[in-house]
């Protein structure tokens, strides 16, 4: 049997470090210079500006360590379960709350005599400590959410396995690519070319492009009835992407597809591209 497989379930688009490093750094250090200046609880009256910036960027950074770990410690259990993580980051926020609060309690009892070491304290500090959290977690959340395609319309339900001694069908009753259904919505299905990016494939269509988690090989042999080829060893090209084509110096090729975007062709897979006629387009 061979099946045609859909979008893998939660997964994340963009690489983790572009995560952490261009979304969740930049929100953590502006709410902890923001807490710094306005001094709540407090923390304005009771201390000075060097002190309320190491205790709001203490905490703040304890919490979104925490909330890193956790994160990633149920990123891999739920690897295959896209309908548990909006529970799931519910679960640690409040998580990250809990232990704040008590980080918080202890905290506040060293530095400024304040006792929350008792149920209605800690309860009232609970209250507060979460809607610091939630505050400073809400847009790393809903990005995080946006990222692994879990704000969007349910997945479109993928084909039916297809027996081995099926006949062929024409092209006209041929499926659509198996990769395609794996492209967000807003990129459309006409695909121009695929680049290697770590463990990842960016996939570029005549929309935009984005980021998608799987090796090339595996995007290339979900695109097979798609006419196009592999001319890099990180790049693959669909034949009606190509506008023209250039020639460096040292004879090696590049193609120019419709978007204006340039891909290098590997001189092992030069005469391929030859033999497919592309080499004979004209340039813009």
């Amino acid at each position: 049997m061979r099946e045609t497989t859909g979008p893998a379930p939660g997964q994340p688009r963009t690489p983790y470090r572009r995560r952490l490093l261009g979304r969740r750094l930049p929100v953590l250090l502006a709410a902890a210079l923001v807490l710094t200046l306005l001094g709540p609880f407090g923390t304005f009256a009771d201390l000075t500006l060097a002190q309320r910036l190491a205790y709001w960027c203490g905490l703040i950074g304890l919490g979104g360590l925490a909330f890193e770990l956790l994160t990633l410690a149920a990123g891999h259990r739920l690897r295959e379960r896209a309908g548990a993580w909006r529970a799931m980051l519910a679960g640690v926020v409040l998580a990250v709350a809990a232990l704040m609060t008590l980080t918080v309690a202890l905290l506040e009892r060293t530095l400024r005599g304040m006792d929350f070491l008792r149920p209605l304290g800690l309860a009232e500090l609970f209250v507060y400590v979460v809607l610091v959290t939630l505050l400073v977690s809400a847009i790393p959340v809903w990005l995080e959410l946006r990222d692994r395609g879990l704000l969007a319309g349910p997945t479109p339900p993928s084909s039916p396995p297809v027996p081995d001694n099926a006949p062929a069908s024409s092209p006209a009753e041929r499926p659509e690519a198996a990769f395609l259904a794996r492209l967000p919505a807003r990129l459309g299905r006409d695909l121009l070319a695929l680049e290697m990016e770590d463990h990842y494939v960016r996939a570029h269509t005549a929309e935009g492009s984005d980021l998608i988690l799987m090796r090339l090989r595996d995007a290339i042999a979900e695109l097979a009835g798609l006419d196009g080829m592999q001319v890099h060893r990180s790049h693959w090209v669909a034949a009606a992407a190509v506008a023209g084509v250039e020639r460096k110096p040292d004879g090696k090729l590049v193609l120019v597809l419709r978007n204006g975007r340039r891909v290098p062709v590997s001189r092992s897979y030069a005469a391929a591209v030859r033999e497919a006629g592309w080499a004979e387009k004209a340039g813009p």
